[in-house]
Formats: structure tokens, C-alpha cells, sequence
């Protein structure tokens, strides 16, 4: 019967992805972040970060040595885990702050289902330990780009004193590694500018993208915390020595997302030739000319540039389009690179029908499960380990250990619930928008509540 069910269409690898309704013939201003937004780094990035870190955590953090022997693992972790500083474990948690069960680790030991619940004494985690303040740091959840070479060498660490039984604090852990993949970015700006070929994609989309946008007399500005020599080797590689006519406005070592809330210090004007912050005051911002530091005020002010005429593009759904969609009122679009290979993976008919079998057993389930009889409790029974077993493949599908970085086996994953209320759209990379027009209309798909109908059509 299932056999003869067409498959859904597969999804568009490349599309972008709508949250909330959007009419781009209203945006007037276009801005982007550097790292990870127009910049899309090669693999080679996050074992340069890894292999760092490890280096500091040794020579300057005293580790044993076997630690400096450690390999990076890419398929360990995924981005926007939690780790509970505490306790020194890796989870994965939903929207509804629910841990999933059997994404729990210790360094790369899972933990039984009832160790864990043993521990945490109920699924469902208080508010308070997913938005830590300062004063109660409980568990701090891993979502920038450098995340996943972070979690891979902590959980290498932990799994080399538990196996040399050798105590440890899992608070100094995490702060040791986190301050060394801190100071490995110094090292990793000064290679990619270096050897820019080596770990950046050269995307042959974004100069037609950036023309475009110029072409439509679009306004276009960047604003990143990276120095301008690592932005200048980047983008000369990618676009062309040319590349700053592009933009009306060029903001290096921002400081998010501290510019975002106005914690951050004044405009300078960017010296490249000397490499200094001049000392006048910047009364302008003028195209051509390079600026560090200042405040999204400041930048509000000088520009003119406010509310929904504004799009802002960049990775980190907090740092990067929290603020400015939440108190400024600026459009957002979030580039997330997992999108494609998770795309492509549901794309497979091995998960197609996967979840079409697991649908169609939990709605067999929901409708006989009061059903009366020895036999009819022992068929439910079977559905329901059935439908633990699918769900099971096709998390791991995405990755063996935490699943898919959007949902967990029901419901969107924390790191989703963030992504959906920051930003308006989200796809894999910014040159994904030359496949719509500059006055395409976005629509966010019509979900079922649970009250609705289950189709609108039958």
C-alpha cells in the first residue's frame, strides 16, 4: 500500500527559506557580515582552529602532552549543542527545552537514557539554564562556526582523562578550550590571509550577486569583527582587488555583537596604509573609506538606514541578527551551510520513506491505541518500537551521535526555535538569492496547528 504513494518533490538545495512574509522590493539596503556569510571557508578552517587550540592548551595550559596528539573529528558534534559546564556533558535540547534522549555525552560516551534522567531529574530543562546570565552559567550552547572543532577537542580531552582515570573540572575544561580557540582565531586570520586559496571557497556567484544589487542602485555596506587585512586578502581572492566598489559603507572589527547594543566605542576612520585609527571624529560615512568600532546608532544616524528598508545577512543567529531584528527592527537572513548537506540527505528516498512510514505508524497508533485486546495492545506495541527504530536511522542519517542540527525526532531543535524567531529568511549561501528576483515576495509556509485541520485538501 505504502509502495504506491508518490514521494514528495525533493527540496531546493540552493533555495532560500522563509520564516516570515517578506516583499524584497521593499528592501533598500543590503548588509553583510565577512566570516562564514560572503566568506565560505573550506574544511581545512575548522582543523586549523582545532589544531591550535590543542597546541595552547599544552604549551600554555600546561595539558599532558598525549593531548597535543589528538585528532580532529568534523562528524562528532553539530552545530548548536548545549554543554552543560557543570556536569560536563554535550546535549541536545527542542524547542520545548526537552533534552532528546540519547544525545547525551560524556567526551564521545553516550549516557543511558536514565543516567541522564537521573541527573537532570526531569526531560524538560528550567529557562534558566538555557539563558545563562554571568552570574549563573550553567550551560552555554555552541553555535558559532568554530563551535564544532571547540566541542570535538573538549570531548577528546574528557575522553583521555577518563580513560587515564584522571580528575578534572569540567567548568576549567570548557573555559581553557573555549580561551584557546579564542586565541587561535589571531592565527587563523593571519593564514587565510596568507594562503587564502587554501581555505576559501571561491564562490563564482557573488560577483554577479554584489552586481546586482549595485546595478538595482541597491545600498550595500559591511560589517564585520574581522580585521580589515584578513577581509581585504579574503575578498580580493574571491571578487577581485575591486572589490570594496561594491560597497557603500565598510565597517571592520565591529565588535558584535557588542555595536549591535551600542556597548561598543566610536567610529574611526581605518589608516590601511599606515595600519592605524586616525583620532578624527567621524561626522560621515563615506564610500571608499574604511571604519572600525562604532555603534548601530551611530551608523543609524550618519546613513539614515532604519527598519525594514534594511536587510542584514550573517551566520551566528544571535550575535549577528538578534539585535537588530528585535530592537531595531532591521529584515534578517541567516546563512547556514548545514542547510545543504541535510538537505540533501532528506532529499534520498531511503528518508522519504522513512518518514512517510513513521507517519503513517504514529497516525495507526493515535487512532487504535484504545482500542480493547490482548492482541490489538500487542500490534501497538510493535508500532511504537517500530516507530522508535525509524526515528533512530534517520537521526542518524544526519549524524550518528546528535541527529540533524533543525529538529530532534519531533520538534524543531533550540538552535531552530532561535533561527525561526531572528531571522526572516535563512538559506545555505548568499548567492542563493540570484535564483529570485529583487522583488520576489516570500511567503512563510501555512503549518498545521494542532487544533486545524491535518490537510486543507482530502
Amino acid at each position: 500500500w505504502l509502495r504506491c504513494k508518490k514521494l514528495p518533490p525533493d527540496i531546493e538545495t540552493f533555495g532560500v527559506f522563509c520564516n516570515d512574509k517578506i516583499d524584497m522590493e521593499e528592501v533598500e539596503i543590503y548588509g553583510f557580515d565577512y566570516d562564514y556569510t560572503l566568506a565560505s571557508y573550506k574544511k581545512g578552517v575548522e582543523y586549523l582552529i582545532h589544531d591550535i587550540a590543542k597546541e595552547h592548551l599544552v604549551k600554555k595550559y600546561g595539558y599532558p602532552e598525549e593531548v597535543g596528539s589528538v585528532v580532529y573529528d568534523p562528524n562528532f558534534a553539530v552545530r548548536g549543542l548545549h554543554y552543560d559546564v557543570e556536569k560536563g556533558l554535550f546535549l541536545k535540547v527542542d524547542s520545548s527545552h526537552q533534552i532528546q534522549l540519547g544525545t547525551v555525552y560524556r567526551g564521545r560516551e553516550k549516557l543511558e537514557d536514565q543516567e541522564v534522567l537521573t541527573l537532570y531529574k526531569r526531560r524538560q530543562l528550567p529557562v534558566a539554564f538555557l539563558e545563562p546570565n554571568l552570574r549563573n552559567m550553567k550551560m552555554v550552547q555552541l553555535v558559532d562556526i568554530f563551535s564544532k572543532p571547540e566541542m570535538s577537542l573538549m570531548a577528546a580531552v574528557m575522553d583521555y582523562f577518563m580513560r587515564h582515570n584522571l580528575e578534572y573540572q569540567p567548568e576549567s575544561l570548557y573555559y581553557d578550550v573555549s580561551t584557546c580557540i579564542g586565541a587561535a582565531h589571531a592565527t587563523f586570520h593571519s593564514e587565510t590571509r596568507s594562503n587564502p586559496n587554501l581555505y576559501l571557497h571561491r564562490d563564482p556567484e557573488l560577483i554577479p550577486c554584489l552586481e546586482r544589487l549595485v546595478q538595482a542602485s541597491k545600498k550595500v555596506f559591511l560589517v564585520t569583527n574581522s580585521p580589515f587585512e584578513t577581509v581585504d586578502a579574503g575578498m580580493s581572492f574571491m571578487v577581485g582587488k575591486g572589490w570594496r566598489e561594491y560597497f557603500d559603507v565598510i565597517i571592520v572589527q565591529a565588535g558584535k555583537p557588542h555595536f549591535f547594543t551600542n556597548n561598543a566605542e566610536p567610529f574611526r576612520e581605518v589608516d590601511i596604509e599606515r595600519k592605524i585609527f586616525l583620532w578624527d571624529t567621524v561626522s560621515k560615512l563615506e564610500k571608499g573609506k574604511i571604519y572600525a568600532g562604532g555603534t548601530i546608532d551611530h551608523f543609524q544616524d550618519l546613513t539614515g538606514w532604519r527598519g525594514g528598508k534594511v536587510m542584514y545577512f550573517g551566520d551566528h543567529p544571535y550575535a549577528d541578527l538578534a539585535d537588530v531584528t528585535l530592537l531595531h527592527g532591521w529584515h534578517t537572513a541567516a546563512v547556514i551551510r548545514e542547510l545543504e548537506m541535510e538537505i540533501n540527505k532528506m532529499n534520498t528516498d531511503e528518508f522519504k520513506w522513512g518518514v512517510n512510514w513513521q507517519q503513517v505508524l504514529m497516525a495507526l497508533i493515535d487512532d487504535h491505541q484504545n482500542v480493547e485486546g490482548e492482541e490489538a495492545r500487542a500490534v501497538i506495541k510493535e508500532w511504537k518500537k517500530e516507530v522508535v527504530t525509524i526515528q533512530s536511522s534517520l537521526k542518524s542519517m544526519f549524524n550518528p551521535q546528535f541527529g540533524s542540527t533543525f529538529r530532534t525526532h519531533n520538534n524543531p531543535t533550540y538552535f531552530s526555535r532561535k533561527l525561526f524567531r531572528f531571522s526572516d529568511l535563512y538559506t545555505s549561501r548568499v548567492t542563493n538569492l540570484l535564483r529570485y528576483s529583487l522583488t520576489h515576495s516570500f511567503y512563510p509556509r501555512r503549518g498545521a496547528l494542532p487544533h486545524e485541520f491535518k490537510s486543507w485538501f482530502v
